[in-house]
């Protein structure tokens, strides 16, 4: 049909007009074939399916509770973005505050880090804290890390010592960790320039009957002592039956 119209077109126009227009024109077959040949092109097509969104990081609160102040705390140093919160430091500020007293210290912003770190790490075990800043007249030792509020000396509710003690060991440094088996607690501090780890009979008496070796939640000897972790020979069936005191077991009367 085509090619019937167009005969009839080109018999109308001059010879040498018409088979220059033939040749430009390709044949009915050739087109079709042309028209097969020809890829497909599609649009692309939209998924419908929605991407699936990044987990926003979460930072809930971890529950502090002071002892010897009958205190709690929700504490936590940054913000819904991670970002460091900035009254963080004032609530823990007063909440280690020295019970005796009442007076504060600026609170060593690295501890507040690590209290946070625990009660992310042992979460649902409530951290008790029995000795936070204290004044000179309430230390033991001259250089006490408590005397700059750079140290406590707590608990976990739920968790043993020893494997407070091991965890504390690996995930802070440079820090200093001592354990008491004979008391209720573990004490931590982080203003040092290399780990420090230590065992202390605390308030048991020494052979001889005398007063304790050392009062309970004191820091570790300014030197570091190699042969510390022998000191004192803990027992394989050690099991924490103690109570929390109703003073501060950083203290010897």
């Amino acid at each position: 049909m085509h090619a019937l119209l167009l005969s009839m077109m080109l018999s109308y126009l001059p010879s040498h007009v018409a088979s220059q227009v033939a040749s430009h024109v390709p044949s009915h077959g050739a087109a079709t074939q042309a028209r097969v040949l020809q890829p497909h092109h599609r649009m692309p097509q939209r998924s419908t399916q929605a991407t699936p969104r990044k987990a926003r990081p979460s930072y809930p609160t971890v529950e502090l509770y002071a002892v010897n102040l009958n205190e709690r705390l929700s504490f936590r140093p940054v913000d819904d973005k991670g970002r460091p919160r900035k009254n963080a430091d004032a609530e823990l500020t007063r909440f280690l505050r020295c019970w005796h007293t009442g007076k504060q210290h600026r609170v060593d912003s690295r501890l507040g880090q690590a209290l946070y770190a625990m009660g992310r790490h042992f979460a649902g075990h409530r951290i008790e804290i029995f000795s936070g800043f204290r004044p000179r007249k309430y230390c033991t030792r001259q250089h006490s890390r408590h005397l700059t509020a750079s140290a406590v000396d707590f608990r976990i509710v739920g968790v043993k010592n020893e494997a407070l003690i091991a965890w504390l060991r690996t995930a802070f440094h440079p820090a200093g960790v001592g354990y008491y088996p004979n008391g209720v607690h573990v004490h931590l501090d982080l203003d040092r320039v290399q780990d420090t780890y230590w065992i202390d009979a605390g308030d048991a008496p020494d052979p001889a009957g005398k007063r304790p070796m050392t009062a309970i939640g004191d820091t570790a000897p300014e030197a570091i002592d190699e042969t510390a972790d022998e000191q004192v020979q803990l027992p394989s069936n050690y099991v924490e039956t103690f109570e929390p005191p109703t003073d501060d077991p950083g203290l010897s009367e």
